[in-house]
């Protein structure tokens, strides 16, 4: 990376820091990053302070709430208490714990349920919080000029303020278990959405082990990337798979859980990202330049260095056949790609549409999973079949 795009960067990485460790919700912005990757993917020379930061986050975000901050949280949201509304609630344990939120069992008309609560305060404090991030604006625009950096910030606003509100969470988890409720191998828990409320989020419960303990990992993986790509072509961007936030059941089938990370994916934008991914499977680079500059990405004139980049810098992962995705792909394709000699014009002169922050972000969230847990396929050929076919691939 130049000397001088370096400095930006590294600027930016100490405002960001400096306003996630003065405001009052900061822990909990890190701590949904540290939950996001793996820290030893964080470049040098920041990775040995960003890690130790957002480990500490993580830790103290997720302490578990008593049992009657979480009774008492139910109470306000249901106006009753929670015994009036379920059955068998267990209150005193927790069956996982969040930066956000904590899920307990209990029993709604005889079919057990995952009871989803928002940690109390966090939501307003957050949206009060949210305008601290004005302060990356100067270092964000030093960094990369091409951005439209108060655009972006007012679409991570906007998306995170959805995040925390449980209610709309069960709206976007009704859309999903509808359209997939005949699929042979993706299931999503339906909400009872008579018990929705901003701080509250009720689900039929669902049976299986997180995804890192799937008997068949390389299977629950496509599946994964099917669930989440597939998504995208059905016109929603679904930005955070997690490891703990999908099950896989004894036959196989995968069950999503979480959908708080939503948004509407404009299908001509997915439609041009879909060309793109055609156009570099093809090692076409012309196609791949033409897709990009309209979408906004880049000028047409960096089409060939985007292409190059690329290329070189995921290796054997863009060529056809089955590579191993892991935490040591994910380090060498980071290293080839920050000694690329074309990155810094690419960074420079990059922007990325505010109304892509989403799916970029469940994307690379979906290939992130995919690494943590470490899963061998053919990851190009499976990529261009689900944004063709979408939720109909088979896997």
């Amino acid at each position: 990376m130049a000397d001088d795009l370096f400095r930006r960067v590294d600027a930016l990485v100490g405002v960001g820091l400096r306003i996630a460790k003065a405001a009052p919700t900061g822990r909990f912005a890190l701590a949904r990053v540290a939950e996001a990757l793996e820290l030893e993917w964080i470049p040098r020379p920041w990775g040995d302070e960003v890690a130790a930061e957002l480990e500490s986050a993580r830790q103290q975000a997720c302490e578990p709430l008593d049992a009657k901050k979480i009774e008492k949280a139910l109470k306000d949201a249901w106006g009753a208490k929670p015994t009036d509304e379920l059955d068998d609630l267990d209150l005193k344990h927790p069956v996982a714990i969040t930066p956000g939120a904590q899920i307990h069992k209990g029993v709604y008309e005889g079919t057990a349920v995952a009871v989803k609560v928002l940690r109390p305060g966090l939501a307003g404090a957050v949206r009060q919080d949210l305008a601290l991030l004005d302060g990356l604006l100067a270092p964000l625009g030093a960094a990369f000029p091409a951005l439209d950096t108060r655009a972006l910030m007012r679409e991570l606003r906007e998306r995170i303020s959805d995040e925390l509100d449980l209610e709309n969470e069960a709206q976007s988890q009704r859309r999903f278990h509808r359209a997939l409720r005949d699929h042979p191998f993706l299931s999503v828990p339906a909400p009872i959405t008579s018990l929705a409320r901003d701080s509250v989020c009720v689900s039929e419960w669902a049976d299986g082990v997180p995804i890192a303990q799937a008997p068949d990992r390389d299977q629950a993986a496509a599946r994964l990337l099917v669930f989440v790509l597939g998504a995208a072509k059905a016109g929603f961007a679904h930005a955070d798979p997690s490891p703990d936030g999908v099950l896989v059941g004894k036959d196989g089938r995968l069950t999503i859980l979480d959908f708080g990370a939503t948004r509407p994916v404009d299908i001509d934008r997915f439609e041009t990202s879909a060309a793109a991914v055609e156009a570099f499977a093809a090692g076409d680079s012309k196609a791949f330049a033409s897709a990009a500059d309209k979408l906004g990405f880049l000028p047409n004139s960096l089409g060939d260095d985007a292409y190059a980049l690329a290329k070189d810098a995921l290796g054997v992962l863009a060529t056809p056949g089955a590579t191993t995705l892991d935490s040591a792909a994910v380090i060498a394709a980071r290293d080839r790609a920050l000694d690329h000699k074309a990155l810094p014009k690419l960074l420079t002169n990059g922007a990325l549409p505010p109304e892509d922050l989403w799916p970029a972000r469940g994307a690379a969230q979906a290939f992130g999973v995919i690494a943590r847990i470490g899963a061998t396929g053919d990851w190009l050929e499976l990529t261009r079949a689900v944004l063709r076919d979408g939720w109909d691939v088979a896997a």
